[in-house]
């Protein structure tokens, strides 16, 4: 759950909260959903009551599937405070996650090899870094997943998100380079990738068994702009870029879910070139700027006509 401060207050002037619902897995899936994928579900855990209840209502009206999230009566639902930066200031988030139901619920408890009988490869498993950082429990559950996923013939994606709050960088560096091992698909900030798995960017695809990594390129001049951009590399070094755009900033939570979520959907677009999908997911990622909340609720046709410079008129 997002609870965020309104009209860019600080922590200290707030009266009030925003509550949102988030997930940086469950932002790429909704961004994937919105953009026209089918059959996408989701696989978590929330706290049998109503806040967990509402959560689900929540992510599933924009189009993922639910039904195989687990209702557990321990736990709560891991939080995350947001203070909204503007021009010099930038943006602050408090987390307070520790103890959550889904940080607390182990791998044994979800039935992997039975979901993955019903639904048999061809299939594409996504997870995140902020997976293995909430706890022991949830490094482990990474671990088996991305194994028994790719012993299924899925295709593994890992969004290499870091968030200092959660873990040491030492930890998260081993983590992730264990994980990396099982990753077909890797989604990251360039320079967070090469620095946590030791690897330039030119030889990811060649040092871990990738098809492809999709990096974001990004800057941010003051805490209300920001340049957004992408490249794709393929093994043997071939690269594809995107192009930054810079503009200003509504809310920047969630923009690297929308482009993981706007590569995954690309990627599997048969026909598309490798130019067309890298220009795709970037124009996501950029769109979600413009839109309040972690969640990227832009439509296919709203992404293409973004990247064909297409008019910003009222649409009536």
């Amino acid at each position: 759950m997002r609870l965020d401060c309104g009209n860019s207050d600080r922590f200290e002037q707030t009266d009030r909260f925003r509550i949102r619902y988030t997930g940086a897995e469950a932002n790429a899936a909704i961004a994937m959903s919105r953009l026209g994928a089918e059959n996408v579900h989701l696989l978590s855990a929330v706290p049998d009551n109503p806040l967990g209840e509402n959560c689900l209502r929540e992510l599933g009206k924009f189009g993922p599937d639910a039904s195989h999230v687990l209702r557990r009566a321990e736990g709560r639902l891991g939080l995350f405070f947001l203070e909204t930066g503007a021009s010099l200031r930038p943006s602050r988030i408090i987390y307070d996650r520790a103890g959550s139901t889904f940080a607390r619920t182990p791998y044994e408890a979800y039935d992997f090899p039975g979901i993955f009988r019903r639904y048999p490869a061809p299939g594409w498993l996504h997870l995140s870094g902020t997976l293995p950082a909430l706890s022991p429990v949830c490094r482990e559950l990474a671990r088996n997943l991305v194994r028994e996923a790719k012993n299924a013939g899925y295709t593994v994606s890992f969004d290499l998100n870091f968030r200092a709050a959660l873990w040491s960088v030492a930890e998260a560096r081993e983590a992730f380079q264990e994980l990396m091992e099982h990753v077909n698909v890797l989604i990251a900030n360039a320079g967070v990738a090469a620095d946590f798995l030791e690897t330039p960017e030119t030889e990811l695809c060649d040092r871990f068994p990738l098809t492809c990594a999709a990096l974001t390129r990004r800057s941010e001049p003051d805490a209300s702009h920001t340049a957004f951009g992408a490249v794709l590399y393929r093994p043997d070094k071939v690269k594809t870029e995107a192009p930054p755009r810079t503009f200003a900033v509504l809310d920047r939570v969630g923009g690297g879910d929308a482009f993981a979520g706007g590569i995954i959907y690309a990627l599997q677009q048969s026909g598309w070139s490798d130019e067309r999908r890298i220009n795709f997911a970037a124009a996501c990622g950029a769109l979600k700027h413009a839109t309040q909340g972690d969640f990227s609720l832009s439509t296919h046709e709203e992404v293409e006509t973004l990247m064909s410079g297409g008019s910003f008129a009222i649409r009536r």
